[in-house]
């Protein structure tokens, strides 16, 4: 119940009203008494509640001699009204503010924290890349931005990818990348996952992921990051183009997952 009254939080009900809408879900309609003592919102506030829902366009209410009845709007429709709503409103703002420009100066490293924050800036530096894209990332965050990498790749821009996998049975749905075979040792050295993209040299997303609910991640337009981190992403490409023409020799040499070439002192 917690968990569906958070959802509801998060599109603009409180949890009063939350718990009301749920009791009309659940029971069909319901005098105001009725929805009090289904919902347990004390019969002080469940009028005032009541009547936000229907203001919000959460319920419905019919008049009777007595008493109204309340009953619940279907959460599809609901949902629609929302998305509409939302998207009339983001239209309006797009075009009331794009007359001034942006002064955020990205030569200045920009944080990003929670791990949704760090996806959603992800997935919109890839769709505005025109010519490459660099990642490194592991298997499991990669699910994030799979489907604009593949748009990407279909529209043929250059794509270099290293993909973090314990796993030599990873099944990706791109024409091309690498695997790293060092997934597990690195997650230990760093204590965590980490991110890297790179959009044509022109912005990077860098930082670590040591889980969903602890993110630190980096942003910026800043040269020397951004060279630093392509530069990165490139070695790793490199080392893996190799391994594909060498791989008997450089496994014998040093391991199956090549962990003596960590070996450098």
């Amino acid at each position: 119940m917690q968990q569906k009254i958070s959802l509801l939080n998060k599109i603009g009900l409180t949890d009063s009203e939350a718990k009301v809408y749920l009791a009309l879900v659940q029971n069909g309609s319901l005098s105001g008494y009725e929805a009090s003592k289904m919902s347990l919102v004390p019969r002080s506030k469940i009028y005032n509640v009541l009547e936000s829902l229907v203001s919000k366009g959460f319920v419905i209410f019919t008049e009777n001699s007595n008493s109204n009845t309340y009953a619940a709007i279907n959460i599809e429709e609901v949902s629609k009204n929302i998305k509409y709503e939302m998207n009339d409103t983001l239209d309006k703002i797009e075009e009331e503010l794009k007359e001034f420009e942006n002064k955020t100066d990205l030569e200045y490293i920009w944080h990003i924290k929670e791990y949704k924050n760090v996806f959603a800036k992800c997935r919109n530096i890839i769709k505005n890349t025109k010519k490459e894209l660099y990642l490194q990332i592991w298997e499991e965050d990669f699910l994030e931005i799979v489907e604009e990498v593949k748009e990407l790749e279909e529209l043929g821009v250059n794509i270099g990818t290293i993909l973090y996998s314990n796993s030599e049975e990873i099944k990706v749905p791109l024409k091309s990348y690498y695997r790293h075979g060092l997934a597990l040792e690195k997650y230990k050295e760093m204590g965590g996952r980490w991110i890297t993209v790179v959009s044509d040299s022109r912005e990077v997303v860098f930082g670590q992921i040591i889980n969903k609910n602890s993110v630190e991640v980096i942003w910026t337009e800043s040269k020397p990051m951004i060279f630093m981190a392509k530069e990165y992403v490139k070695h790793d490409m490199y080392f893996y183009k190799s391994v594909d023409i060498f791989k008997e020799s450089m496994q014998k040499e040093l391991g199956k997952e090549y962990y003596k070439i960590r070996d450098i002192f």
